[in-house]
């Protein structure tokens, strides 16, 4: 899967790049407000370093959506770069949410992925004052899903990719994610997987997301995966017409009114899993 960088977002990083600043600081988060003024917001005390690199210049902990009381540790002289935004409806609003990536002196064992941190904010449109700050990172390379959005109607829900490449291997772990009262809220995490070496064993996985009508709630979340064995795309590598074959895994989630949140109702996911780690 690769991640394209939409036309106007290149356009706005190559102007922020031209003005001295760090890519994407600039990004507008409501009147005379950037990702920059976000940030700090956020990491009281926090500036630029020497190199124009945005540093805390204090220990910082971060709640982690889905634990209960563990929290990720952002210690002095962490460095955020690559902000990137969504602007997603919400129970009759528009919120916009920030995707930081960044490093950490050292791996503190608290929360991200070795080094490697991911932050997410959520700030009501046109206001730097955010609603929900979390750390998120579980992988090497953390980004925005595409399509960015999916449509519950009078809302949206996003997804949030965490992966890495490893020996013809890619990971990719999906979480699809909505807001209530302006707080991130998990819908679902899926993990695919494909392989590209080799013939006969390699395979390809493709995650998609629908919704539909449920009566008087809101719609009714799918989340299908197509398993491709021997995808047609390894027809040359091999030097001999291989026959593609499809596996479908689905699950449901559906809207619970007394919790206020969507839950898993039924699927298969357990069992693509299993096959995935035998694969691995």
């Amino acid at each position: 899967m690769k991640l394209r960088i939409p036309l106007m977002l290149s356009a706005l990083l190559v102007t922020a790049a031209a003005a001295g600043e760090p890519q994407g600081w600039d990004l507008p988060m409501g009147k005379n407000a950037t990702a920059y003024d976000a940030a700090r917001r956020i990491f009281q005390g926090a500036d630029k370093d020497k190199e124009g690199r945005f540093t805390l210049k204090r220990d910082k902990l971060l709640r982690m959506p889905g634990t209960a009381k563990t929290r990720a540790d952002l210690p002095e002289g962490t460095r955020l770069e690559q902000p990137s935004t969504v602007t997603i409806r919400s129970q009759g609003k528009r919120f916009t949410v920030l995707l930081w990536n960044g490093t950490r002196p050292e791996d503190s064992g608290g929360g991200g992925f070795a080094e490697g941190i991911a932050v997410l904010a959520v700030f009501p449109e046109g206001s730097a004052e955010p609603t929900d700050v979390a750390e998120l990172k579980t992988d090497r390379e953390t980004f925005f899903g595409q399509p960015q959005l999916l449509n519950l109607g009078d809302e949206d829900a996003f997804t949030l990719i965490n992966s890495h490449l490893n020996a013809g291997q890619e990971y990719l772990g999906t979480s699809l994610f909505h807001l209530r009262e302006g707080r991130l809220r998990r819908i679902a995490d899926i993990l695919t997987l494909s392989a590209t070496l080799g013939c006969d064993n390699a395979f390809r996985e493709d995650l998609r997301w629908r919704t539909e009508p449920d009566g008087g709630r809101p719609p009714r979340i799918i989340a299908s995966v197509d398993l491709v064995h021997n995808p047609k795309q390894e027809d040359e590598d091999c030097g001999r017409k291989l026959s593609p074959r499809t596996e479908q895994f689905q699950d449901s989630y559906r809207w619970d009114a007394s919790k206020s949140q969507y839950l898993h109702e039924k699927g298969d996911s357990a069992r693509l899993h299993k096959w995935n780690e035998s694969q691995m």
